[in-house]
């Protein structure tokens, strides 16, 4: 008699387990994962202007008006990206010249080849990571066509 207790109360602890696993795995699909943002997929920082003219009621006229001033913004953002990157790079060749400053002739170029090096490990990473960021963009029936043949 004690047997077929201790069988019942096994039985049953493994049957909760289970139920447990499958609760969590169905919850996370149905609940958690429909709140979470998509891979590689942004929150927009700004509201477009359809969303604007949907939400503000915007009279054809002013739509037009918000995008020219929306074209003459992507101008003015892509001019201060620009100014940014010159404006780094003098700093960084400054950096250069004052680490050279320090230097030895000799521990100048060991000092560039060590450059090199971390330039081209930087530039794998990137184009690493680039290849993931495409990879991950592309629909998963897409992404398996050729592994299965």
């Amino acid at each position: 008699m004690k047997d077929k207790y201790k069988l019942w109360v096994a039985l049953s602890m493994i049957v909760v387990f289970c139920l447990g696993i499958v609760v969590g795995v169905v919850g996370d699909r149905a609940y958690l994962k429909k709140n979470r943002p998509k891979p590689g997929k942004r929150p927009e920082p700004f509201p477009t202007v359809e969303v604007m003219a949907r939400e503000l009621l915007l009279t054809p006229e002013q739509k037009e008006r918000m995008k020219e001033v929306f074209r003459q913004s992507e101008a003015r953002f892509e001019a201060f990206g620009k100014e940014t990157h010159s404006r780094l790079q003098e700093l960084r060749n400054q950096l250069k010249t004052d680490i050279d400053s320090v230097l030895t002739p000799e521990q100048q170029k060991k000092m560039q080849e060590m450059m090199d090096r971390y330039m081209e490990q930087r530039k794998k990473a990137s184009s690493d990571r680039r290849r993931q960021k495409d990879k991950d963009q592309i629909p998963p029936s897409e992404n398996n066509k050729g592994e299965n043949r």
